[in-house]
């Protein structure tokens, strides 16, 4: 599809998944020209992701101080050059993992006018939708994402809390 006649208001305006169902080219605001990280081409092996073992840095730990500060220094570490990691040592039960990965999946495989009943305002970055523009530079996700706050409690959207699936409100509350 011929897409030059597009305004970049317009393909923006859609989500991604309508962009890509249509056929459309990504716009300019989502292809990386330059990263630091190296060239996006390059075959060479993304590296490993950091593991922080979360319970090390609990203020209840009684690891030795070195060893906190060891994990701290990891934490560090990741973050600023990584970007992620991986937490372990962090509690939640990994059945409790595997149905919020099996709820997500049933949502994202909604209907676009479903998951549109939770998008985010605008300039809000809570709900269903894409990243919040905040710079005419920034290069956005291919990707839709649904945020919400989950702690604190009495801060939490209900509004945009899917209702289906159906489970979905519950896994947080246990």
């Amino acid at each position: 599809m011929d897409t030059a006649h597009l305004t970049d208001s317009v393909t923006l305006s859609k989500s991604v998944e309508e962009m890509s169902i249509n056929g459309y080219e990504p716009p300019q605001e989502y292809i990386v020209k330059d990263c630091r990280f190296g060239s996006i081409e390059s075959s060479a092996s993304l590296g490993s992701i950091p593991i922080i073992d979360i319970s090390i840095l609990s203020l209840s730990s009684s690891h030795d101080p070195k060893e906190v500060e060891n994990e701290l220094e990891k934490l560090r570490s990741a973050l600023s050059s990584a970007g992620c990691f991986q937490a372990m040592g962090h509690g939640i039960p990994s059945s409790l993992l595997d149905k919020i990965r099996e709820a997500a999946k049933q949502f994202f495989a909604l209907p676009l006018e479903e998951k549109h009943k939770y998008s985010r305002a605008a300039n809000e970055g809570e709900g269903y939708g894409q990243d919040v523009i905040v710079s005419e530079k920034q290069i956005l996700d291919w990707s839709s994402r649904l945020s919400l706050m989950v702690y604190p409690e009495d801060q939490r959207r209900l509004n945009l809390w899917p209702q289906n699936p159906t489970d979905f409100k519950y896994m947080f509350n246990t």
